[in-house]
């Protein structure tokens, strides 16, 4: 395999290896990880998934590497990040109706199964798809624990106050029927992960505050949209 590519580029590293390369004529992503238990487990669900065209397809997986088709488009990280720059909530909400689409089709084609680790860059926005590029963490548990993540990784993204993750976030909760007192206990293992990975500190407190303020009957998102044009 090693004469078989050309790395054009590095992503990033971990517990594995990814790189963009060029492989049998097309463009693909290689991911090398440290075991061979993984890759095998995440060549399935990704395999399962790409026959919706929502995920890469699966172009070889051998011990431990897979490559997969690259997919051209913006991360979900950056649209985020693009739509709440621009005070756009219409973007916000269609972000997270994509977003949701997409873990709806998950967990129906696997029962039981979770994607365990929210990173918004781990999905492209491809027309009017969001699709899942890796699946690093999948393991047994109950959806809501991937929408407490979701949920959080927005919180903590949220630009210029946590207030403004509201489009997005209530979004999410209503598409799932659920609400904020639903998720908060498994949001601690985000901020965790967060603050260990940013070397940044969590306010964990004010983050659940604003979250339960979301649902509540005084909560105006109008009024505060409205104070965000103004200033």
């Amino acid at each position: 395999m090693s004469h078989s590519y050309s790395t054009i580029k590095r992503l990033h590293s971990g517990n594995k290896s990814i790189s963009v390369i060029h492989y049998k004529g097309r463009k693909c992503v290689i991911k090398i990880y440290d075991d061979n238990k993984r890759p095998q487990t995440e060549a399935r669900i990704m395999g399962v998934i790409s026959k919706t065209g929502y995920a890469p397809e699966v172009v070889e997986n051998r011990d431990n590497y897979i490559i997969s088709q690259y997919i051209e488009g913006q991360s979900l990280a950056d649209s985020y990040r693009m739509a709440m720059m621009g005070d756009d909530e219409k973007a916000l909400e269609n972000l997270a109706s994509r977003l949701c689409i997409f873990l709806q089709m998950f967990y129906t084609l696997n029962e039981g199964l979770i994607l365990g680790k929210a990173d918004f860059d781990d999905f492209i926005i491809v027309d009017d798809r969001c699709c899942c590029v890796s699946f690093p963490a999948v393991r047994e548990g109950l959806p809501f624990q991937d929408i407490a993540w979701i949920v959080a990784y927005a919180m903590c993204n949220a630009v210029g106050g946590y207030y403004n993750a509201y489009p997005f976030v209530k979004k999410v909760l209503d598409c799932f029927h659920i609400g904020a007192l639903d998720i908060i206990n498994d949001m601690d293992g985000f901020f965790e992960m967060y603050e260990e990975e940013r070397g940044l500190p969590v306010d964990k407190e004010q983050i659940e505050a604003v979250l339960l303020s979301f649902e509540d009957n005084a909560f105006d998102w109008e009024m505060i949209s409205s104070q965000r044009l103004n200033e």
